[in-house]
């Protein structure tokens, strides 16, 4: 993989339960690429928006599968490219074509206040982004349509958070070998990537696992209890040098709620915490200045 220095790639998934969110004033689907690059590109770094999308109707584990290979794709690109990937997304599964194309030997910091480990059974079936992570290590099952599905090995998988996971998720994960870390505990992030055999590193944040008043504007009505200037000071020193963070995703939120402006001071600052952990310089005259972001 190239190295980069302030070239960004915007990738987008604005579904959520099998349908396309309303655009509003952020397309696609409240994620808001165009606010969201503005606002990077003003922070001195070059932020290359491409838009994904698929129109035909199709069972959401067939979806999941399309934006595998479209997201998959473009963070295979992104690296020839010398661009960083971050991913933007309404659902969990985008991780699944992340992690296809990092390959099976990626660590994964997965932030969530839920457990995102269920797996269909006989009489039971979860939402699909309910099984995000259950998906990405194989204890849930994918769809027949996946073409290169990787496997993320679960000693290789850090959980932040995961505060309303089920005990039932909990002992699952355990028994993958998925380290569980609580988000009182996250200054210990650093630690675990540290004592992880991986190649590189895919950090997932699920607005979900943050506190409330940082991102109002967070899909669901409950809220977690990370605070986002710890897990930024935590990911900085988690990652570097042997450690290499190779893609972020940011899901589960709205712009078109964030009447405040604090959810998308949020995901500005998560996003540029994570390029800045993999390596990349933002442009030196410009500086921070993000109009009033």
């Amino acid at each position: 993989m190239a190295e980069f220095v302030d070239h960004l790639q915007l990738l987008p998934m604005p579904f959520k339960d099998g349908a396309r969110q309303p655009d509003g004033s952020h397309r696609p689907g409240g994620l808001g690429l165009a606010t969201l690059s503005d606002l990077l590109n003003r922070r001195g770094w070059t932020a290359r928006v491409e838009d994904l999308g698929f129109d035909k109707p199709m069972a959401e584990p067939r979806l999941a599968e399309a934006f595998a290979r479209a997201i998959g794709d473009g963070v295979e690109s992104a690296w020839e490219r010398s661009r960083f990937p971050i991913v933007l997304g309404r659902a969990g599964y985008v991780a699944l074509g992340i992690v296809d194309a990092l390959g099976e030997r990626t660590g994964v910091v997965w932030a969530s206040a839920r457990g995102d480990y269920r797996v269909p059974g006989l009489l039971r079936r979860p939402r699909l982004e309910a099984t995000s992570l259950a998906l990405l290590t194989g204890r849930a099952k994918r769809d027949s349509l996946a073409i290169r599905p990787a496997r993320a090995q679960g000693l290789r998988v850090i959980a932040l958070g995961t505060e309303r996971a089920s005990d039932a998720e909990h002992r699952a994960m355990m028994e993958d070998g998925i380290r569980i870390v609580a988000s009182r505990e996250v200054d210990r992030l650093a630690e675990e990537v540290a004592g992880t055999d991986a190649d590189g590193w895919y950090l997932h944040v699920d607005c979900s696992a943050l506190a409330r008043d940082s991102v109002p504007a967070a899909d669901g009505a409950e809220a977690g209890s990370l605070n986002p200037g710890r897990l930024i000071e935590a990911v900085a020193d988690a990652f570097g040098d042997g450690r290499p963070l190779r893609a972020v995703a940011v899901v589960g939120y709205d712009l078109n709620q964030d009447e405040s402006g604090a959810t998308t001071a949020t995901v500005l600052e998560l996003v540029e915490a994570a390029a800045r952990s993999a390596g990349g310089v933002p442009r030196p005259e410009t500086g921070t200045e993000a109009g009033g972001y």
